[in-house]
């Protein structure tokens, strides 16, 4: 089995890890919300790190619209 990540989505900060299969935290960094694309790019750029995550896990507090077209969007 291959690493674990998680991203915890926050208005303020965002949180990312990586932990091992018995949920060792192996890397963790935090950094500041900012707009969507710049956030995502800070947010792959931790996972690129990484050739071999099985799985990640989101955790965001509040709706997420993932559908560009919606009104809702974001």
């Amino acid at each position: 089995m291959g690493l674990l990540g998680a991203i915890e989505a926050g208005g303020t900060k965002f949180v990312v890890a990586v932990a091992d299969e018995n949920f060792n935290i192996v890397d963790r960094t935090a950094f500041p919300t900012l707009d969507g694309e710049k956030t995502l790019d800070q947010v792959i750029a931790f996972f690129d790190q990484y050739d071999n995550i099985d799985a990640i896990g989101i955790a965001a507090f509040g709706p997420i619209d993932i559908v560009p077209e919606s009104k809702t969007y974001g």
